[in-house]
């Protein structure tokens, strides 16, 4: 097991956090890592182990590893906790079912009515919203609380606070994307402005968020998301200012025609991006790939000296369409720059990520924070 905070922690064991508690989770250097956790409740004459965001079954054998290096395996698990139904965080639930069949499963009402079609014992799940004001007390004497954060992202999303350590178990709210480390700096900034544009619906979902996160007493010192950097002391007041801030969702698509001149620079800037990489010649032949030959109307129309003056069609997927053909000419490293620099380009106009650029596996040289070339 390695230890909070240690520099360049092994990320293929078990890392601690916090007293009792141990970050358990997979894909610590992928593009989008998953984070799982493990806590023990040590009371005077019982121990309760929980084991909250389990994660997928492509992870579940670094899930066994982690967890037995700390107790000795999965079947001492006596409670599991998920913040919601995505298969990123429950998939291995069958698997974890099996192993340990009397473990008790802790939720949300909406998020069971999902998870139950596992084919879950319903003898064993326990509601969060049926415990007064959403506190459960433990075996071990130590209490939980639940945070309801509806539609961040789905309708029936809760959090977990544990009191005792102070550490907000969130769920997605403040994940984010291209997270260089276990622990989040200034520039996580960027990848957790990608993923909320994209998958949280709305700013009022986030600011409801944000709002019962700062009721919270005593206050959290650590929030601990299901994807990207673990946030810690000043950085948690810092991003969540800037997130019950931020448009989402919703709040851009409705609000696109405003930024159709924003789109037009930002296409034109991953041009000169493509260009830096491509050169002029094969840049200019890629986009003659969207002139009009009398079939089809073009996707763009074009100065003549090759800038951007109109994008047909709907925007975000025609500029996609382009981003994908320039990838086609590129190598990884390659890719990884554009791709950095793409993310870039939209997140400082404002403007939400491509579904391309969240789908790509970044390779080691990946940076999202201020990636130039």
């Amino acid at each position: 097991m390695q230890t909070k905070k240690a520099e360049n922690p092994d990320l293929s064991k078990a890392v601690s956090i916090g007293n009792g508690t141990w970050w358990v989770g997979s894909g610590g250097k992928s593009f989008l890592s998953r984070n799982s956790y493990f806590r023990e409740f040590k009371g005077s004459e019982k121990v309760v182990n929980l084991l909250i965001d389990p994660g997928p079954p492509l992870d579940f054998d670094q899930l066994n590893q982690k967890v037995t290096s700390i107790v000795g395996g999965l079947g001492k698990v006596n409670m599991i906790f998920a913040n919601h139904q995505d298969p990123d965080v429950v998939g291995c639930l069958p698997y974890l079912a099996k192993i340990n069949p009397n473990a008790y499963f802790l939720a949300s009402e909406d998020t069971w009515r999902l998870v139950r079609l596992f084919g879950l014992n319903s003898k064993y799940f326990r509601a969060v919203e049926r415990f007064k004001d959403g506190r459960a007390v433990l075996p071990s004497g130590h209490q939980i609380h639940f945070i309801a954060t509806p539609f961040c992202h789905f309708r029936g999303a809760v959090m977990l606070y544990d009191p005792d350590t102070r550490i907000l178990f969130s769920g997605d709210l403040l994940g984010g994307i291209a997270s260089p480390g276990l622990f989040a700096g200034i520039d996580n900034w960027i990848g957790i402005k990608a993923f909320h544009q994209l998958y949280m619906p709305s700013n009022a979902a986030l600011r409801l968020a944000v709002q019962k996160i700062r009721q919270l007493d005593p206050a959290p010192v650590m929030i601990a998301p299901q994807h990207g950097g673990i946030l810690e002391g000043e950085l948690i007041e810092t991003f969540l200012e800037r997130l019950e801030n931020l448009q989402v969702g919703l709040d851009i698509i409705t609000s696109l025609h405003d930024q159709l001149p924003l789109l037009l620079d930002a296409v034109n800037e991953i041009l000169d991006a493509g260009r830096q990489l491509l050169g002029e010649d094969r840049v200019a032949e890629i986009m003659r790939a969207f002139e009009v030959d009398g079939t089809y109307p073009a996707f763009f129309t074009l100065t003549r000296s090759g800038r951007v003056q109109e994008i047909r069609g709907e925007p975000f997927e025609t500029i996609e369409t382009m981003v994908k053909i320039l990838y086609r000419s590129l190598d990884e490293r390659q890719k990884n720059l554009l791709t950095a620099r793409i993310l870039k380009i939209l997140l400082d106009r404002n403007l939400p990520p491509f579904d391309l650029l969240l789908q790509q596996e970044a390779g080691p040289e990946f940076e999202l924070s201020e990636a130039e070339f």
